[in-house]
């Protein structure tokens, strides 16, 4: 999707450069010292090292990509066909690696000293006993899907492993749908490789949480709000249908908030419904401030209303006072927060070094601001990389999620490559026409020379005039002889 630089765009351009800079120069300080055994301070990593060797990678990449896109071109249908090619490979390779991963690895007994297992016995089907009522709703919810898987396969661990990996291949097909739909081909190709066979990721299928299933019920409410803007920016909804659609999407992210506070940062796609490019249409009208205002209003509203309204239907089904099962869910966070971030940020750490080069790619858009004009496709998912990528802000929430921090850096990095080798669009359709023109001049001027005959050839015909040698004289001429009446000569 396109959106339009605002004033907000420039304060978010300043925080990620800043923390394209922070991770790179951490992750190079890492690097250094784990190959030398010398301690270099961040700031010299960064303003020294990191931000020159990023630029000259960036304009490489750019003057290569624009010389090789002016010599030749790629047909769509051979884009598709690749597309279609990596997409059929991640897919089949990625659930081969997974259920190697939980048929012949170790994971259930060199993690389970060190799992946490209260998801696990809770879950433990036993006979006459339900599940207790937990403050957090992913949480619950994760635990009344690993009852489901035990009460058929049993209580074990390979049953969990089972539906994490069921979990991870749905979500690698909803990941794709929906970063396809909201960034592009190449994001979507680059994030889908990623979480195919991102050790990180394959990981969480040996660790009993709810991760893999919310990292799952997060990528359908992005595919989901991301679908219902594009289709609103299209101008394919009528005013009081999109109030509708809005209406239900706001129900869903509402649910989804409850089930996790994390899941607030889906709400800020909602920008979009002001800030998409609008797609104008004669035999439709155009879509107002008015109508976004009312749009917006009706999600939002919505969305209030659903969170509270979970938490009605746990008073009724617990039968406990509303107010009790509120108060215990913002106790839970309250005082579960801010506990996540070294987490994360160790799971983060799992792909090193091959997440330098995700972060790498990513910076790209630091540079592609300037370039990409009043028109941009990333700055939504900047604001989302600032809120959950592994910075103190990530902190705030009961698990540590470190999967959504991973899939965010993996689209920016897909669309820092897009934006930086797939730009300059006008500038390389107007080199094309200069080279055909040039081209063209040069075979104007060497006209092909043809060598002579050497055989003989007829003589040329000479047009010739006929004439009498015998001059008559003019009285002569006359042809015309009068003759009598009565003569019947010319009868």
């Amino acid at each position: 999707m396109t959106y339009r630089k605002t004033w907000f765009s420039y304060i978010l351009w300043i925080f990620y450069a800043g923390l394209c800079v922070m991770m790179l120069a951490f992750l190079c300080q890492w690097l250094v010292h784990m190959f030398t055994f010398v301690q270099v301070p961040v700031s010299a990593v960064g303003i020294f090292l990191i931000f020159p060797l990023l630029l000259g990678i960036y304009v490489l990449l750019r003057v290569g990509s624009r010389k090789i896109r002016t010599q030749y071109t790629i047909q769509a249908h051979t884009l598709t066909m690749i597309e279609a090619f990596v997409v059929a490979f991640c897919f089949v390779f990625g659930t081969l690696y997974r259920l190697r991963a939980a048929l012949f690895s170790d994971f259930g007994f060199y993690y389970l000293d060190r799992l946490e297992t209260e998801y696990f016995d809770m879950a433990v089907v036993r006979a006459g006993e339900e599940i207790a009522p937990m403050a957090h709703g992913m949480g619950y919810l994760y635990v009344v899907c690993l009852s489901v898987i035990m009460s058929f396969l049993g209580n074990k661990i390979i049953s969990v492993m089972f539906l994490h990996v069921i979990l991870q291949v749905l979500s690698l097909i909803v990941c794709y749908l929906a970063v396809r739909k909201s960034a592009g081909r190449l994001p979507a190709c680059v994030t889908l490789m990623y979480l195919s066979f991102s050790s990180a990721y394959i990981s969480r299928i040996g660790v009993i949480d709810p991760e893999c299933l919310y990292f799952l019920l997060y990528l359908l409410g992005m595919y989901l709000i991301v679908s219902a803007i594009k289709n609103y920016c299209r101008n394919y909804y009528t005013k009081s249908f999109a109030v509708w659609i809005f209406m239900i999407l706001g129900i869903v992210l509402g649910i989804l908030v409850y089930l996790d506070i994390r899941s607030v940062t889906l709400l800020f796609f909602l920008v979009g419904i002001f800030t998409g490019k609008k797609e104008e249409d004669e035999e439709l009208p155009v879509i107002t401030a008015g109508q976004n205002i009312m749009v917006f209003g009706a999600v939002e509203v919505s969305c209030v209303l659903a969170f509270f309204g979970s938490f009605l239907i746990d008073s009724l089904g617990y039968g406990t006072e509303y107010m009790t099962e509120l108060s215990a869910w913002g106790n839970y966070y309250l005082s579960e927060s801010w506990g996540s971030v070294l987490a994360s940020m160790d799971q983060f750490m799992r792909d090193f070094p091959f997440n330098v080069l995700l972060i790498v790619a990513a910076s790209f858009l630091v540079f592609e601001f300037k370039r990409s004009g009043k028109e941009q496709n990333y700055m939504l998912w900047i604001l989302l990389c600032v809120c959950t990528a592994p910075t103190p802000m990530t902190g705030y929430g009961v698990l540590p999620y470190g999967t959504i921090a991973l899939f965010i850096w993996c689209v920016l990095a897909g669309l820092g490559l897009q934006n930086c080798i797939m730009g300059d669009s006008a500038q390389v359709v107007q080199a094309k026409i200069e080279k055909i023109n040039a081209e063209a001049e040069v075979e104007e001027i060497q006209k092909p020379r043809f060598i002579e005959n050497p055989l003989p050839l007829p003589k040329k015909h000479v047009k010739r005039e006929m004439d009498y040698e015998y001059p008559v004289a003019e009285e002569d001429m006359k042809f015309d002889i009068e003759v009598d009446e009565s003569d019947d000569f010319d009868i």
